[in-house]
Parts: C-alpha cells; sequence; structure tokens
C-alpha cells in the first residue's frame, strides 16, 4: 500500500486517546497499539473475549455498528497458506485481466460491440472476501473487527456490484458502511475524519471512462492501493473464488453467474451492514477549507457572496460541489449544469482532459456571465476551470496556476509533474521561484515521487498532472479534484479583495508562454511480446539520436529522461521544441507527444521520427496514425 506518508493522516484531526502519537494517525495502528496491550493482560483467557474488547475500544462512540454475535458466526475461515501464495489457475487470469495498475477496472455489462462483460457481481464478491483478509493480515487483527466504507459513482453497474463487493466483505465478518453516491476523495477521507475512521474504503468507479465500464479504488487511512497491493489482492480473491463451493458449476463458470453471488450473498449477516450519509461531512470539510483560506474581513460564513461560480459535473457525483459546497457559503451557482447524476453520460464525457467537456464548460459559463467555471470528473478526483473570459484552463494553464498558488504559500518548493508538460511551464514555474521536476506520466507516479523526495528531506508541496490529478502535501497528498478547485476559488476571492478584479486568470496565464502547437499519436505495437518490442524501439531511438542522426535539426536528448525518451529541438531564433517517446503506461502503444513554438512545425517534428521508423524498418509498429493526423505529409 502508499507508501508511509503517502496520504498520511495528521493526529490532530483525530481525537484524543490514551495511546502514543504514533498510534491514534490512523485507527489500524490504533488497534495494533491495543492489541499488543491486551495480549499479556489477556494471556490464557478467552481470545473472544480479548478480540470483543479491542474492537469496542477502536469503534468509540460507533456503538451502533460494534461486532455482533452474528459476525462471528458468518466469518469465513482464512485460505490456506499455499492456496494465498498460489491462485488457481483456473480463475486467475480472469481476476488478473482486472488490474489496471494500482486500480481494479473492467466491463461491467454487455451491450458494447466487442467488449464482454469481466467485471461481474462474482468477482466484486470474491473481491469483497479477498479485501478482508488482506486488511487482516496488514493490521494484524481478525476480519471481525474491521470496518469499510464503499461508495460509488452513478454509473448503472455501480448498485449490484456496491452490494456484492459488500457482500464479500460482510462473509468475513466485516461490518461494512454503504455511501451510496459518492467521490473518490471522500472516500479516502472517510478512513480519517474524526468519529469515522474506517479502516478501508472503496470507490466503485471507472472515472470518466463510458458507461459499461467499471472499477474499484481501494484505500486505507495510509492512502492508496499500490500496484503490488491489487496483484496481491486478485490473487487472493482467486483463491477465495476456486475454494467456495459451487454446486454444477466449475470455478471459470461460476465468474459469469450472477446467482451464484446472490446465493452467498444470502449467508451473511444484514446486521453487518450499515448506511451512512457521508458526503455532508465532507462538503462541510470543504467548505471549511474555503472559509479559511479566504478568511473574509467581513463575511468569514459566506465568503462568497457576490460571486457567480458555474459547475459541470458531466452527471457524474460532483453536482454536491454546487448545491452543498458553494452555494451555502453565498455563491451563485446559477448556470450549473449536468448536476443530476446520471450513469448513462448523456450530455458529454465527464473528463477535464476533454476538449468537448472543457467547451461544454466554457459556453455554460458566458451563457450565465459567471466570474468562474469548474468541470469535474465522475468521482471528482480531477477537475479544471474556465476564467471569467471563456479561456479554458486545464493541461498545462492549470498546473501553472496551482504552481502559483502553491508557491505564493511555500517559496522555493519543487513542483512534480508529468513528464508531458511543456517547455512554458518549466519556465513560468523558474520564474516564479520554484523549481520544476518532470517525472512521469501516471498519477500515482507523479504524487509517489513528491513523497520520496519529501522523505528524502525535500521540499515538495504540490505534485500535478496535466490530467488533472492534483495532490498538495498539506491536503495528505491526496489527489482532490475539488480540493484543486477550492484553492482556485480562494484565490479569485483574495484576489478581487485585492483590487484586482475576479478574473483568477486575468493576468496570470499572460506569463505562461504556450507552444504553437502541440500534438499526441498512439502509435500500436503489434508484437505478442509488445514490452519487449516497445523497449527495443525506444532503445534504437535513443541510440539514433545519439548518434546524430537528427542533428541537422538541432535535436539532443534531455539531460534528465524518467520515460522514454524526451528529444529537445532547436527551431530557430531562439524557439525550441521538444519530442518525447515513450511506451504507454498499460496498453500495447507507443505514444509520441510533440510540441513545437512554430506553426506548422509539428509535422516537421513527425516526419523526422518517420524518418527514424523507416531507416530501422520497425515494420510492427503502426505508424499509420503519423500519416493520418499530419495531412500535410506524403504517405510514400
Amino acid at each position: 500500500m502508499a507508501a508511509k506518508g503517502s496520504y498520511g493522516a495528521r493526529a490532530e484531526l483525530l481525537p484524543a486517546h490514551q495511546a502514543p502519537a504514533w498510534a491514534v494517525c490512523c485507527p489500524a495502528r490504533k488497534q495494533r497499539y491495543f492489541s499488543r496491550r491486551l495480549q499479556k493482560h489477556f494471556a490464557g483467557s478467552d481470545g473472544l473475549h480479548a478480540t470483543s474488547w479491542i474492537i469496542a475500544a477502536s469503534a468509540g462512540r460507533h456503538s451502533s455498528v460494534r461486532v455482533t454475535a452474528a459476525a462471528a458466526a458468518v466469518a469465513a475461515p482464512a485460505p490456506p497458506a499455499a492456496q494465498a501464495e498460489e491462485a488457481p489457475d483456473a480463475v486467475f487470469p480472469l481476476y488478473k485481466k482486472l488490474q489496471n495498475g494500482s486500480d481494479v477496472r473492467g466491463i461491467a455489462v454487455d451491450g458494447v460491440k466487442d467488449e464482454v462483460r469481466n467485471l461481474t457481481p462474482t468477482a466484486a464478491f470474491f473481491i469483497g472476501a479477498a479485501m478482508a483478509e488482506q486488511l487482516a493480515a496488514r493490521f494484524s487483527v481478525p476480519t471481525t473487527s474491521l470496518r469499510v466504507s464503499v461508495g460509488r459513482d452513478p454509473r448503472i453497474t455501480g448498485p449490484l456490484l456496491a452490494a456484492s463487493l459488500a457482500a464479500g466483505l460482510t462473509s468475513k465478518g466485516v461490518r461494512v458502511a454503504r455511501f451510496g453516491l459518492a467521490t473518490t476523495p471522500a472516500m479516502f477521507m472517510s478512513c480519517i475524519t474524526a468519529g469515522y475512521e474506517y479502516d478501508g474504503a472503496v470507490m466503485i468507479t471507472a472515472s470518466h471512462l463510458p458507461y459499461n465500464r467499471n472499477g474499484f479504488k481501494f484505500f486505507t487511512c495510509d492512502g492508496g492501493f499500490e500496484k503490488d497491493d491489487i496483484t496481491q489482492l486478485l490473487k487472493l480473491a482467486a483463491g477465495e473464488h476456486a475454494a467456495a463451493e459451487a454446486p454444477g458449476l466449475d470455478p471459470s463458470a461460476a465468474y459469469q453467474d450472477d446467482a451464484f453471488v446472490l446465493s452467498c450473498a444470502l449467508h451473511s449477516s444484514p446486521a453487518l451492514i450499515e448506511y451512512v450519509d457521508f458526503m455532508p461531512v465532507y462538503a462541510a470539510h470543504l467548505r471549511t477549507i474555503i472559509q479559511k483560506g479566504i478568511s473574509h474581513p467581513s463575511k468569514y460564513e459566506r465568503p462568497l457572496e457576490g460571486f457567480h461560480v458555474i459547475v459541470d459535473a458531466g452527471n457524474g457525483s460532483g453536482g454536491f460541489l454546487a448545491t452543498d459546497v458553494l452555494a451555502p457559503l453565498g455563491a451563485d451557482v446559477s448556470g450549473s449544469q449536468f448536476l443530476d447524476p446520471d450513469g448513462w453520460f448523456p450530455n458529454h464525457v465527464p473528463n477535464p482532459e476533454d476538449a468537448g467537456a472543457m467547451a461544454a464548460g466554457a459556453r455554460a459559463l458566458m451563457r450565465s456571465k459567471a466570474d468562474l467555471g469548474i468541470v469535474v470528473d465522475t468521482d471528482v478526483d480531477r477537475s479544471a476551470v474556465v476564467a471569467a473570459s471563456g479561456a479554458p484552463i486545464n493541461s498545462n494553464r492549470y498546473i501553472a496556476l496551482m504552481a502559483y498558488i502553491t508557491l505564493r504559500k511555500y517559496p522555493g518548493t519543487t513542483i512534480v509533474t508529468d513528464s508531458v508538460t511543456s517547455n512554458g511551464l518549466t519556465a513560468f514555474i523558474e520564474a516564479q521561484g520554484g523549481r520544476h521536476f518532470r517525472y512521469r506520466r501516471g498519477y500515482k507516479n507523479v504524487i509517489g515521487k513528491g513523497v520520496e523526495l519529501n522523505e528524502a528531506g525535500g521540499n515538495c508541496e504540490l505534485m500535478m498532472e496535466t490530467s488533472g490529478h492534483g495532490a498538495m502535501r498539506e491536503n495528505y497528498y491526496l489527489d482532490d479534484g475539488t480540493y484543486s478547485a477550492s484553492q482556485i476559488i480562494i484565490l479569485m476571492v483574495q484576489r478581487a479583495l485585492e483590487g484586482r478584479g475576479k478574473d483568477v486568470a486575468a493576468d496570470l496565464l499572460t506569463q505562461l508562454k504556450e507552444p504553437a502547437e502541440a500534438r499526441e499519436f498512439r502509435l500500436k505495437l503489434k508484437d505478442a511480446d509488445f514490452q519487449a518490442q516497445g523497449a527495443g524501439v525506444l532503445q534504437a531511438f535513443h541510440d539514433w539520436v545519439v548518434a546524430g542522426a537528427a542533428g541537422a535539426h538541432g535535436w539532443a536528448l534531455e539531460a534528465e529522461n524518467w520515460e522514454g525518451w524526451r528529444v529537445s529541438v532547436d527551431e530557430g531564433g531562439g524557439r525550441k521544441g521538444w519530442v518525447l517517446l515513450r511506451a504507454s503506461l498499460h496498453d500495447p502503444l507507443l505514444v509520441l507527444n510533440v510540441e513545437s513554438d512554430i506553426p506548422g512545425g509539428a509535422c516537421a517534428l513527425v516526419q523526422k521520427v518517420l524518418e527514424f521508423f523507416e531507416e530501422q524498418d520497425w515494420t510492427n509498429t503502426d505508424t499509420s496514425r503519423l500519416y493520418d493526423g499530419c495531412s500535410v505529409m506524403v504517405r510514400y
């Protein structure tokens, strides 16, 4: 799971207990502390009595969810060690296909051509059971002492998957709090918020992907699960699945049988389920952040009076931002759109990276003549904004604005980003007195690097990806789209109080030099071992550049390359472009990013890359998109 410090809870947010400070940062650590204290006291006595005492101590004021006799009755025995070590061949491949880095994702409903359902209720059930075993092992406690929260976005498959996952958890005696509609950041916060402090949390979402997809994101108070945690979880799930009785069905057939999971659910106890409305708690948390950040001299409680802010939630989980956060603070939120949750996503892709989504937000802002627009993704861990002028602020622009805010509070800090940020962003950050650390694609990579720098004694306060994932050290290293948006709102009001007007980007982003052109191309790798093929292409590209094959065009490798190879290109007259060829994080693809300071320059850079592919004869790499993307070129 996340390294110590990643998403780390701060003790001052939690109630005081008679335990060391390190023990109260996280309820699971608290349980381990009490467990050790009680081992001697209850030595030789009834183990169930000792366990009940520990659970009561950790539950605190949550008397309504304390363990019952039913919990002990339904708890399933832990899988044999051999089963956990080596998942059965019959079903593990089915589960392994669900891994998407540090998340679980799959096709949750049939209906799209050539896309067959593989994230089934049965899979959700056994993933829930496996999570119980994994948490119990991690915290050295029985599964019957665990409390886990489950939330979801509005996808059409969310309710069934949430129920199936909860049934799997309760089959091990875990007490489950069902949140219903929620956001990914809220699920993490449920692990550290005083009075809740769940041992684990699951968000059921597939971010901006189409309606037929779904997935799971997992948290503890230490942060989100890492890639290795997901691999282990899916091995455990396959083991649980293979060990379960399925009369008349082989394990792989049961994987697609919804009735199978329902029959398993009948053995669970309803006493272990409660329904918790947590989003109002989270909304209050965000309101407090905005109030404290603005610290309005005369309107502390309603600091947004006189400001017009619209929200485009894309029919995801983010409508609460307008109705439960901004409006109670005094903002005029009229003109906000697509606040109602609709798992078919009928209006636009809920993705702040998407040009269509940003255009929709800009149109809503211009119609309502608002001061600021906010666009969020489905599960609200990403966001972007629209300036009062209607200018979209996402990608490099959003990072620049967040860097400006961060460097005002933390002068000289390092800003970690992904690998595809512009040269202009580096210059902007340095002009503000900061240091730019350009790292890898993948928000977990970006955040993890920031944590690593800080643990090594560095100073990194902001980690942000061009996708809109942004995390700050002051906010537990949590990528939270609403937190980023709240920082923009605070800046807007502060600037207005200083007499600079309400347009948050009126003069700031004029300092950000942007490229004349930016393009991205995805090149399919056709070999069965696409990873080896991709590595070979990248090494050859490196050697080609170093050997000077592109030298006549002023090409030179960047001093630091953390993924693939980024090449700086001298375009003359002090202008610089760049080319980055890298492997996709998860797919059989190479990704080519190019930026140029010259109109038409992007295709000139692509033409040079095509020379490399033609000279090297990489016939199993599909370069057709390079020709199609630059129509000015003649295909050979």
